[in-house]
């Protein structure tokens, strides 16, 4: 029996994953999902200025304010549609792999060497129930596999998971769990 400790129990299961690389100059977030990105501020400032230089130059020059105000609306629409492509981009991306699980972090294998140490986004997605869990993760290691294809096994903590998204997983993980007991006990 293996006699290492670990922080939380683990299971192999399958999941959604999708991961990208975070560039080294970005901040470490404090906790996933609970800042309003720096660009989305920007834009609310400039959509009130809009506002009001347009409600100042619609008394002196309507037609050009109601040109203005056509492009502006043009403009969050293409930006919504934008919005909507990436995360239906970021969806297809994602591919189901087997992973080694559990609340502080993961295993798998990929097809791809990584340095340890590299910061990822990472989006989980856990079936059935089809739960979406983001949250950040450092590379711990990245092993070369023994075997026919070049694949390596990646090792990962995570970090900047909010407190609701640990609970999910921690539920999502003790009901897959018994699930994977009670097939074991109707196979034996």
């Amino acid at each position: 029996m293996n006699q290492e400790r670990r922080r939380y129990f683990r299971i192999t299961e399958a999941i959604g994953l999708s991961y990208q690389y975070i560039d080294g100059s970005d901040q470490e977030p404090r906790e996933c999902g609970t800042s309003v990105p720096a660009a989305l501020i920007e834009v609310s400032d400039l959509d009130e200025k809009i506002e009001k230089g347009l409600d100042e130059l619609a008394d002196k020059q309507p037609e050009i304010a109601e040109l203005i105000m056509l492009f502006n609306q043009k403009l969050e629409r293409v930006v919504n549609h934008l919005s909507l492509d990436k995360d239906l981009v970021g969806r297809i991306a994602q591919k189901v792999k087997e992973v080694n699980i559990s609340a502080c972090g993961m295993g798998f294998e990929n097809d791809e060497p990584v340095e340890p140490g590299t910061r990822l986004r990472l989006e989980l997605t856990l079936f059935p129930a089809e739960i979406k869990i983001v949250t950040f993760g450092r590379v711990i290691s990245c092993v070369v596999q023994e075997d026919e294809k070049e694949s390596y096994y990646w090792r990962i903590d995570f970090y900047g998971m909010n407190t609701g998204a640990q609970e999910k997983l921690i539920q999502h993980m003790v009901q897959a769990q018994n699930t994977q007991l009670k097939e074991r006990h109707k196979e034996s």
